[in-house]
């Protein structure tokens, strides 16, 4: 933890809407499951749904999460690559800074998985915190060695056609020994993903599973034989923080207006849609394997949500309503950690049990995960009140 001082540079948007992403997984979600409960729509309602994953194929709002964190990473590396120019870093310092951030995210990723129990091969060396500071990094690095825009912006669609073009041309060769093996948890997860074929964009089909079971070491996240945050989706994970970084870009140019740029980012969403529905028929839409279209579809998602909080906040400048998502967005990398180790749940059924029970099931559960919401948003307004921010 560090004890900074607020900058007077700081987009107050980009830790607004951070915030508002990191909402969701406070348990937000959640509460908006059980309150469609409440009322008696059910689980099946369409907000309910979007309050989760899909299976396999599709996207729905909680696909949208985990990559719009990555974005707004590439929103803010020009701001923090144009600081640390001005306060005389050499190239050298700047390239050790990132390599550090890339490591302690990293570990920090390990800590929720067997990392104490010192038994490696348990561990599981990937993590949605080591996918987020590699594919930040490697965007990072190529923000600061390929400095023309249009360089980078091919870079980013040879990532795409070449990651659609490996899952296109091979099929996982351990594809028929998944779909026959006898281990009862492997059989029952395959047997889960069985309506979406067995091609090669499939569960059991496509290459990406296959390599992280070849190649990497420790466990895999499911059961042993996939990880959503696999080698191979680093590539197109890259592409993600370089549209943040485009979008850090233009909202650093001192010759465009704030509506101007608002309109950019807008038509950036709408291209990024537009070409996400146009490849979806060759390329389905599919965050476990990271396609190509989920990169654009998640792509549109991001624009289309900074336009509207940049034009909001920072041109706007309607900012009476952001201090309780940028309480949350200025330490969303904390929360995330604390909620591996410190109990908020119990501790909102300690503090909130008699409030739980003045009602049904279903808002006994609405009302835990609100309390656990407060509680969260306390501790992180502690540290905002005394000025102590993680900072990797």
């Amino acid at each position: 933890m560090k004890n900074v001082e607020s900058r007077t540079d700081r987009l107050m948007s980009l830790d607004t809407l951070r915030g508002a992403d990191m909402l969701f997984i406070m348990g937000f979600s959640g509460a908006l499951v059980a309150l469609c409960q409440l009322l008696g729509f059910g689980r099946d309602c369409w907000l309910a749904t979007q309050m989760t994953h899909v299976i396999w194929h599709g996207f729905r709002h909680h696909d949208t999460i985990f990559p719009l964190f990555l974005f707004l990473a590439g929103v803010a590396w020009p701001f923090s690559y144009a600081s640390q120019v001005a306060k005389g870093r050499t190239t050298g310092q700047i390239l050790r800074k990132i390599a550090f951030r890339v490591i302690v995210l990293t570990v920090l990723g390990l800590f929720g998985t067997a990392l104490f129990s010192f038994q490696y091969e348990k561990f599981r060396y990937d993590s949605v915190l080591a996918h987020i500071g590699i594919c930040w990094g490697v965007s990072a690095v190529l923000f600061m060695f390929v400095r023309n825009f249009y360089a980078r912006l091919f870079i980013a669609l040879f990532l795409l056609l070449g990651h659609w073009l490996i899952l296109v041309s091979f099929t996982a060769p351990d594809a028929a020994a998944l779909l026959a093996s006898t281990d009862p948890a492997v059989a029952k997860h395959v047997a889960r993903y069985a309506a979406y074929g067995t091609d090669c964009f499939s569960f059991t089909g496509n290459i990406a599973g296959w390599i992280d079971r070849t190649v990497m070491p420790g466990r895999l996240h499911e059961v042993g034989i996939f990880d959503p945050d696999g080698l191979l989706g680093k590539m197109t994970g890259v592409v993600t923080a370089m549209l943040g970084v485009f979008s850090g870009e233009l909202l650093r140019k001192g010759n465009l207006s704030g509506n101007r740029k608002t309109l950019i980012l807008a038509a950036a969403g709408a291209v990024s849609l537009a070409l996400c529905l146009a490849w979806k028929p060759w390329c389905p839409v599919n965050k476990k394997i990271w396609t190509s279209t989920f990169i654009l579809a998640a792509g549109a998602y991001s624009f289309f949500s900074l336009a509207l909080f940049y034009w909001i906040v920072d041109v706007k400048k309607w900012r009476s309503w952001t201090l309780f998502f940028r309480v949350i967005g200025m330490n969303s990398i904390t929360i995330y950690i604390m909620m591996r180790f410190v109990g908020f749940n119990q501790m909102s059924r300690f503090f909130f049990s008699g409030i739980a029970g003045l009602g049904n099931a279903h808002w006994s559960a609405f009302a835990i995960l609100v309390g656990q919401i407060a509680i969260e948003w306390i501790v992180l307004y502690y540290l905002y009140r005394k000025k102590t921010f993680l900072k990797v």
